[in-house]
């Protein structure tokens, strides 16, 4: 009796090393965004909580937001050395690391459904580009999660809701939004949002192109007063679970299922909670302290589907510079997915846990993790 006891009790040590075989020790998330940004304090703190429940206390992920350990720029660099165990990586900021996802966060999606452009970056990323996967590998990194933004606007120091009053501004925007701006009359600056703060304060830029939920993420409103009300593209997917190989493979099979298990949630959180309900509760907000909203004059329509009608050729063009072997699948995959989940986010809706089984169900469970 007491070696059958003993059996039993081999069989549960071995069953519980399953899943805590990663040594008992906190994992550093490392966020350039402030602490109060959506993401920080909607998306990936249930993730956290819950994986730490699930691999029963063996990993517990710790959130240094603020840019402490790593800045925008070098996210990516600070994930593949280990100076953290995991960030958010913008593409378009490491260019020659991860060409691929930079060709797809170069594509302006237009129209208001964040929910559709958020399913369909990501599952192109995650599942149908071979060469994304590839590239983050060699950056020693693995790519979990991602979103799209709010559709970018305009904010602004002084009125713009002409593209006469854009002529000659200096507007905080990269990758197709700024082609976009130049194509305006603007004149880009490629800085991240948070530098974007300290540049309008000073009047070193006029305007940032980007989400309204910004206003108050980065404090943007107590200096640009003025919003456009005109959606000029989305963007994604900012890795927003970017994590550092080895610490990855560190983990047993079960601890990265579990992980995978929470992606949908940040995924959801992030496009839902973080970015839309966020935004409009920040642009309510915003006009109680003097921002202005402007509707936009006939001549941004006019521009942003001339942009539209040519940024597939151009991406295309720019991709193959940067070495992009087969640019062309990578936005025919983007093309596809866009048409299937713009039919499931009229499904969704803003139910996050719709959108968090739609997204299990169209890309996580079919993720093989050998593969990433």
């Amino acid at each position: 009796m007491k070696h059958l006891r003993f059996l039993f009790f081999a069989a549960g040590a071995v069953a519980l090393l399953a899943v805590t075989n990663v040594q008992a020790r906190d994992l550093v998330y490392g966020s350039w965004l402030s602490p109060k940004h959506g993401i920080n304090m909607d998306a990936l703190p249930p993730a956290f909580k819950g994986i730490e429940k699930d691999t029963n206390g063996a990993i517990k992920w710790k959130l240094v937001a603020g840019g402490q350990l790593v800045k925008g720029k070098n996210t990516l660099a600070g994930v593949k050395d280990g100076l953290v165990d995991a960030g958010l990586d913008i593409a378009l900021y490491a260019v020659k690391s991860t060409p691929s996802t930079a060709l797809i966060f170069s594509t302006l999606v237009g129209g208001w459904d964040v929910v559709g452009a958020t399913g369909a970056f990501v599952e192109t990323d995650i599942l149908h580009c071979p060469s994304c996967r590839a590239e983050y590998k060699r950056n020693n990194a693995v790519f979990l999660a991602g979103y799209a933004t709010t559709p970018f606007r305009l904010m602004c120091r002084r009125k713009v809701s002409t593209l006469a009053e854009l002529k000659g501004k200096k507007v905080r925007s990269t990758g197709g939004g700024a082609i976009l701006i130049k194509n305006g009359g603007g004149i880009p600056v490629n800085i991240t949002p948070a530098e974007a703060t300290t540049a309008l304060q000073r009047g070193g830029i006029d305007c940032v192109l980007g989400s309204a939920a910004w206003l108050k993420s980065y404090g943007y409103r107590d200096v640009a007063k003025h919003l456009l009300e005109y959606p000029l593209g989305m963007v994604g997917p900012p890795g927003s679970f970017t994590i550092n190989r080895k610490t990855w493979k560190k983990m047993t099979e079960a601890q990265q299922k579990i992980h995978l298990k929470w992606m949908p949630r940040v995924v959801a959180e992030s496009a839902i909670n973080a970015y839309i309900m966020r935004e409009r509760a920040i642009i309510k907000d915003a006009k109680g302290v003097g921002v202005t909203i402007h509707k936009a004059g006939p001549g941004f329509a006019k521009l942003f589907a001339a942009h539209e009608k040519a940024q597939r050729g151009r991406n295309i063009k720019r991709a193959t510079g940067w070495g992009v072997k087969d640019p062309a699948a990578i936005l025919d995959a983007l093309d596809k997915a866009r048409v299937k989940w713009k039919k499931i986010s009229k499904e969704v809706g803003l139910d996050v846990a719709k959108f968090e089984a739609a997204l299990k169900r169209e890309i996580y469970d079919k993720v093989d993790l050998s593969k990433l």
